[in-house]
């Protein structure tokens, strides 16, 4: 049986994490299902994936109506080095998410755990229920958590809410996330909201690659330096995508210019 639910509706390829006698939790096997889904969503731009699979415009990552998830699934842990296993498999999804060309919201109602927020934090929004729970117990089981996590962590929830939620233990709403780290919406209207996000965006997968890995680096920290991004704008700035993008803009423009005149 699957772990996960795959969907695609108007071009929004969704993926619902479908475990729900494990409330939801991450095993190595949900990374690759929701790994391979973004793959075929990723080929389905340029087609590459099969007519049946074309066009895509964003992945929608939920749990459903219930709960998100509770995190990583600790019947596949055994509280040694050998657990950094499970961890290497979140990352390279986190990493994948974080530099996917489409854009991917997540939809968060309920419980929202450990890994289940490395995953939805790395998604380039979260929409999160004013009644969502929070909560990352990793200095309660007694582990560092994985620096790279908490370092984009710490960069996209702010310091104090990543103290709150590791070094205190504590557990917050989403109506309690700071403003800018996610978009709260009453219990029930996530999805309805990521699609709607989503729904609304217009862009160039290279373009947005682009844009995303130059984003990832500056969550990272790292020293930045413009001329190491130059010669990739400059691709982009005498592409054929950009030179289609350029003269639909001006002819919407012109449009409706003389629409108003």
């Amino acid at each position: 049986m699957s772990d996960i639910i795959h969907s695609v509706d108007d071009s929004i390829w969704q993926v619902e994490i479908n475990r729900p006698e494990r409330a939801n939790a991450l095993r190595r096997e949900t990374i690759r299902q929701i790994g391979a889904v973004l793959n075929r969503a990723e080929a389905s731009t340029s087609g590459a994936a099969g007519e049946a699979d074309t066009g895509a415009i964003g992945v929608l990552l939920t749990g459903g109506p219930e709960r998100f998830s509770a995190g990583a699934d600790l019947s596949e842990l055994n509280g040694t080095t050998d657990d950094l296993g499970f961890d290497d498999e979140l990352e390279r999804l986190c990493r994948r998410l974080t530099l996917s060309p489409l854009p991917v919201v997540a939809a968060v109602e309920g419980a929202c755990y450990g890994a289940a927020i490395d995953l939805a934090w790395a998604c380039d929004a979260v929409v999160v229920s004013d009644e969502a729970l929070l909560a990352l117990p990793s200095t309660r089981l007694g582990i560092l958590y994985n620096p790279t996590s908490t370092a984009r962590l710490h960069a996209r929830l702010g310091s104090p809410t990543v103290r709150r939620l590791m070094v205190l233990q504590q557990e917050l709403a989403g109506r309690e996330m700071p403003p800018g780290t996610a978009t709260v919406v009453r219990a029930g209207t996530t999805v309805e909201t990521a699609r709607n996000l989503l729904g609304a965006h217009s862009a160039e997968p290279e373009a947005t690659a682009a844009t995303k890995a130059l984003l990832a680096s500056l969550d990272r920290g790292e020293g930045f330096d413009p001329a190491e991004w130059q010669p990739q704008r400059n691709a982009l700035l005498d592409s054929p995508a950009r030179r289609r993008a350029l003269e639909a803009r001006r002819a919407s423009f012109s449009k409706d210019h003389s629409e108003c005149s």
